[in-house]
């Protein structure tokens, strides 16, 4: 066992009071507020990047009566560039999704993942596909019955001027000739 000197000591705590120092200063220098929204800039410049504004924030999803099917939290990730689903339905079965934009392409893209991924709702790739004059933004993809039957997914956000969200998930199984819509929703702001 070394033997703690005088000099051993001092040399600690001389590097424990640096460390201490260091941090402190890193704190003191962190970005404010303001310079956070100036790092999100890249994410965020074009009218596209902003397209999911609207549903930041947490819901209760219902088909806008009395029935409540779910509750959805919805939040900002790496500086504006990624943004979090968090689902759980009123039986307490769970999804999320992580939405990502791509600078260069001025697009976004979705992976929702659920408990069961052996499902073909379990697991859904999505590619922004329509930002309409409402605001409504439009995601689509291709996915595989349990069958081998190919079909397409599609999900659409519309933002209502009471603050309210709706989102309609619709399937194709004649690529995109007739659409069926499996999944309508009103999502209302979460406490109201």
């Amino acid at each position: 066992m070394a033997k703690m000197t005088l000099d051993s000591i001092a040399g600690k705590l001389f590097f424990g009071f640096a460390a201490l120092f260091g941090l402190a200063l890193l704190v003191m220098t962190s970005p404010t507020l303001a310079q956070n929204e100036e790092e999100m800039a890249p994410c965020r410049e074009t009218e596209t990047a902003r397209a999911l504004d609207f549903w930041i924030g947490s819901w209760e999803v219902s088909d806008g009566r009395s029935t409540l099917y779910g509750l959805n939290r919805i939040e900002w990730d790496a500086g504006g560039c990624a943004i979090h689903e968090y689902w759980e339905n009123s039986e307490g079965a769970r999804g999320t999704s992580l939405f990502y934009y791509v600078v260069n392409e001025d697009s976004w893209h979705q992976v929702w993942v659920t408990e069961d991924t052996s499902t073909p709702w379990g697991l859904k790739l999505k590619d922004l596909v329509e930002v309409f004059d409402n605001g409504a933004v439009r995601f689509q993809g291709a996915l595989t019955s349990n069958h081998g039957n190919a079909y397409l997914d599609r999900t659409t956000l519309t933002p209502n001027g009471d603050g309210t969200v709706q989102q309609l998930i619709e399937i194709s199984m004649d690529s995109g000739e007739t659409w069926r819509t499996t999944f309508d929703a009103v999502y209302s702001p979460a406490g109201n």
